[in-house]
């Protein structure tokens, strides 16, 4: 009895000792599932708050796919071996399938796409990508009844399929090494100087190099060797390293586009015209120019030119919009009115040639807003024309700082066929204008309080006694102390036209 009973209680001691081994196992393998799950999710919201990828990017596919990949195997995992949770075991069969083939296929496409290889045709990327995809959800959700991916023994135990085991496997390995092989072919070419494609090798060594280690500490018959976590340590090695490198790129472009606009801001101000004292003196007057972007380049332009011996016409003029598309607008614009005002000589027709042809296929909706005129030095008759533009200031002796507000047509550039008129009034000497934009008025303080009108009269009728430049430059620094540190939103632009005194 003695040798029976020590005999049956070393065969319950050994049944104990597999059973505390099964359980670590078991714990070991969900673990694992767990970390990998983990893992992705702390990269997805990376993804999102960091490197503010969209749902739909194919990255930001690639790790949720494989967050679902861990979910399903996860519920596989605790559900394997209790016959009463079969439903449970069969979903999370099927979602693994059904996800890690998504996963396959999404990164297949992604790099065949980075490396230019995706088929052009629909049909094709159909063939490749739907069919699969396709056969393999309804093998997986038909598999309780036909068995063809899964079959669940007495046990409660799942049994993988043959269909699994080849035809799903070399499918989802045919996507990845499809993707692999241009990566490998490119760092060759490169001599490993390819960062993507050094980073796509580096995903196929880590993915089986981690699966081996589970393997040579489970064994390689272990029935519980989980796909996900070699898959998810391969994935965060890609995904950060290749943000890293899309942000590298992304920081070399922003300087390229730097340097172009610094290049263009440079072309825009040698199309501006230069002050001459020696040319308008020559017409009798005094003129001073200056403009500050909001951006690199700007919508705002200023131009003067002599007509004749005796006329000189100057202008000042804002294109709607910011940036790089008013810029090139500002370019047309300019050249137009110079070109036309050479020809006709007369502010009226001058701006109603320029609208005709600005309004010509006008797509994106520009307009610009002018204020032209031309001055005899002979007759001291001043000819002007508003195009909607702002009204500029008339200091003179007699009437003071007036605002010349009458508006002759609309913005050039909104509707063709559109007639101009225009003023005429005789400047005295001593007399001055002064021209400006709209980013004068509308500059805005931390209150959000506009610069406005009176301010800037204000400001002309304290510095009557000073030349042209010194009201431009003062009336820069007020707009500066009255926007105490607020961020410039409009282009701001002055031209200064004093007729000179005996």
């Amino acid at each position: 009895m003695s040798a029976f009973f020590l005999l049956k209680t070393k065969a319950f001691l050994f049944n104990m000792e597999l059973n505390m081994e099964t359980v670590i196992i078991n714990n070991l393998y969900r673990l694992l599932l767990l970390l990998a799950a983990l893992i992705l999710l702390l990269l997805l919201g990376n993804n999102f708050l960091v490197y503010r990828r969209k749902f739909k990017d194919y990255v930001s596919l690639m790790i949720l796919s494989t967050v679902v990949v861990c979910l399903f195997e996860l519920i596989w995992a605790y559900s394997d071996g209790n016959l009463a949770l079969a439903s449970l075991i069969y979903l999370g069969a099927e979602g693994y399938v059904i996800f890690l083939l998504l996963f396959a296929s999404i990164f297949n496409r992604y790099f065949l796409q980075e490396y230019g290889l995706l088929p052009k045709k629909s049909w094709a990327r159909a063939l490749i990508y739907g069919v699969p995809n396709l056969v393999f959800f309804v093998l997986a959700l038909s598999t309780p009844w036909t068995g063809l991916l899964f079959q669940l023994n007495e046990d409660g135990f799942l049994q993988e399929g043959i269909l699994f085991q080849t035809l799903f496997y070399i499918l989802v390995f045919a996507y990845l090494l499809v993707a692999i092989f241009p990566a490998v072919y490119h760092a060759i070419k490169a001599k490993g100087k390819d960062r993507l494609s050094n980073l796509l090798i580096g995903f196929a060594v880590i993915g089986p190099f981690v699966f081996l280690i589970e393997c040579l500490v489970l064994g390689f018959d272990s029935d519980y060797l989980a796909l996900s976590l070699p898959l998810a340590i391969a994935l965060t090695f890609l995904l950060s390293n290749l943000n890293t490198h899309l942000l590298v790129l992304s920081e070399a472009k922003n300087k390229a586009v730097e340097a172009d606009l610094q290049i263009a801001s440079k072309i825009q101000s040698d199309a501006l015209p230069k002050d001459d004292p020696l040319l308008a003196a020559k017409y009798g007057i005094s003129l001073h120019a200056a403009m500050k972007t909001a951006k690199e380049v700007g919508g705002d332009f200023y131009d003067f030119f002599p007509l004749d011996e005796k006329r000189i016409c100057f202008l000042i003029a804002d294109v709607s919009g910011k940036g790089t598309p008013a810029s090139l607008f500002m370019m047309t614009a300019k050249t137009m009115i110079k070109d036309y005002g050479l020809v006709y000589g007369d502010t009226a027709k001058i701006l109603a040639a320029v609208n005709d042809r600005l309004s010509e296929n006008n797509d994106q909706k520009m307009f610009v807003t002018s204020w032209i005129a031309i001055f005899d030095k002979e007759t001291g008759v001043l000819q002007y024309t508003n195009a909607g533009h702002n009204p500029p200031i008339l200091l003179s002796a007699n009437k003071g700082a007036t605002m010349l507000k009458k508006v002759h047509g609309l913005v050039l550039g909104a509707m063709a066929h559109i007639p101009y008129q225009s003023d005429v009034m005789k400047l005295q000497k001593g007399d001055r204008l002064l021209l400006y934009t709209d980013g004068v008025v509308e500059a805005h303080d931390l209150k959000d309080e506009l610069y406005g009108d009176k301010k800037l009269l204000d400001l002309v009728r304290k510095t009557s006694d000073k030349t042209g430049e010194e009201v431009v430059d003062a009336i820069f620094q007020s707009i500066e102390e009255f926007a105490s540190g607020a961020p410039q939103f409009d282009d701001i632009t002055m031209v200064s036209v004093s007729v000179n005194p005996e």
